[in-house]
């Protein structure tokens, strides 16, 4: 988290000395999960783009979602996931100073992801006395997406302006695991670990920008 700050406030420092546009976003996203343990929801984000040249920027992004978590064989029991990538991305623009601008993006960053046990599995194990407990660990990123701005108010520069955004984009994430087993009474414990689980996820979203 303390990366990501560093890096938000050296994109900001250097759009504010120079003359590249900046832009600012909100977003909110469709969070499709491709995998059949973890349920889809909702994503809102953010970005903070700066531009480079006029057809291409670097930008910070985020994102937040949840998901619900169906018992697996071979990976996670029954709880609520989260997922909150942060991505530096490059991105290539055409056609900037146009009213409708296509673009394509590729993010590399870092995942910060936890795992909740339903409650009713905890209440379960602790009935026989035994407490259960999972995890899975934070990890790197990988995005390719595609969009469109379009411009309802443009400025006086290309990237400046009141941009509605609409974006695609699929992220690649993997992540290990680990769980363990506690006989409340003895304090003996069985651990193991969850390796490889797969995090991808196809993201459909809608969006607001503010170039200046």
């Amino acid at each position: 988290m303390k990366k990501a700050a560093v890096v938000f406030l050296m994109i900001l420092v250097l759009a504010l000395s120079s003359a590249g546009a900046i832009r600012l976003g909100i977003s909110a996203s469709y969070a499709k999960h491709l995998t059949s343990d973890f349920g889809s929801g909702l994503a809102p984000g953010f970005s903070l783009a700066y531009d480079l040249t006029p057809m291409f920027a670097v930008e910070l992004r985020g994102a937040l979602f949840g998901s619900t978590v169906t018992a697996s064989a071979t990976g996670l029991s029954a709880g609520k996931m989260s997922m909150t990538p942060l991505e530096l991305a490059a991105v290539a623009r055409f056609g900037a100073g146009k009213k409708l601008v296509p673009y394509a993006a590729l993010g590399l960053g870092y995942g910060l992801h936890s795992f909740t046990l339903d409650s009713t599995i905890v209440n379960a194990w602790s009935n026989v006395g035994l407490s259960l407990s999972e995890s899975i660990k934070k990890g790197m990123t990988i995005s390719l997406g595609a969009g469109l701005d379009f411009a309802l108010k443009q400025g006086e520069k290309p990237g400046q302006g009141i941009f509605l955004n609409l974006e695609v984009r699929y992220l690649m994430a993997k992540s290990d695991g680990s769980w363990s087993l506690t006989d409340n009474a003895s304090q003996e414990k069985a651990t193991g670990t969850l390796s490889k689980l797969k995090l991808d996820s196809f993201l459909v979203g809608l969006g607001v920008k503010y170039g200046f």
